[in-house]
This record gives C-alpha cells, structure tokens and sequence, in this order.
C-alpha cells in the first residue's frame, strides 16, 4: 500500500446511513428465517438460509472505506484490503448509489465480479468529484 496521503477519502456504511432500508431489510430476513423454519424444523437449514442471505448482502452490514490516489484506489471492507490500478479498467458507468469499473470496454454482467464497485454516502457529496476524477484517469464512461 501507498504512504501517499490519498487524493480523497470516504467511508459508506448503508446500515447506519439508511435506517428506514435496514429495518426492513432486517424484517426481510427475519420472514425468511421463518418462511424456512416453516418447511424444515432443522436448524442447520434455518442457520445456512440466513448466512447465505446475509452473507450476500455482507457489504451492507459493513463499513467499507475508499480511499483514492494518483495511481490506485483501495478498498478497505472490515479486515480485507483490496488494491486496484486504474489501468486495470476499460470504462465506468454511475448508477443512483454509486459507481461500477467495468474490466471491459463496455458495460457487461461480469462487472460485478470482475470490476470494482464504489458506493457513495448517503448525502453524495464526493459524486461529482470521483465521476471527474474517472473521466481523467479511465475516460469511457458509460
């Protein structure tokens, strides 16, 4: 990792910034842990739905950090670290919660799993400076 100070910073956390989505999503899970307890009384199945829904849904329940520099960007989600070059993206496209780099020249299904996703904060503040910052470094943007 860089001892560079980042060019800019942000720490997301929805659990916390969405209260209203979190408790229905928290309802959500709950109903399901039911709906499965209804047709199996076993645990484990009750125990392994929930983990496999909210491990699905982990990065909600975490604070994850961002940090951006001249270079790179890191990742920070609970204990894992994850660092990124830009020249390892094609193109970016924004949504209404955040940012998607895309390793293809153009938006594909794989993004998920292959580019890196970036959530702003609920008040949005550094939108318009990181969707500018990606036009320079990357510049296909979608």
């Amino acid at each position: 990792m860089s001892n560079k100070k980042s060019l800019y910073s942000w720490i997301s956390f929805p659990l916390i910034e969405f209260p209203l989505s979190s408790i229905f999503l928290i309802l959500f899970l709950a109903l399901c842990s039911i709906f499965v307890a209804s047709l199996t009384y076993n645990i484990f199945w009750i125990i392994f739905s929930l983990l496999l829904l909210i491990g699905s849904l982990f990065p909600y329940f975490i604070k994850t950090e961002y940090k951006f520099y001249d270079d790179h960007l890191v990742v920070k989600y609970f204990k894992f670290l994850r660092l990124r070059k830009y020249s390892e993206f094609k193109c970016f496209y924004a949504d209404k919660k955040g940012l998607m780099l895309s390793t293809f020249a153009k938006p594909r299904g794989l993004d998920r799993f292959r580019g890196q996703s970036i959530r702003f904060t609920k008040s949005q503040n550094e939108r318009e400076f990181i969707i500018e910052f990606f036009e320079k470094k990357i510049g296909n943007r979608y």
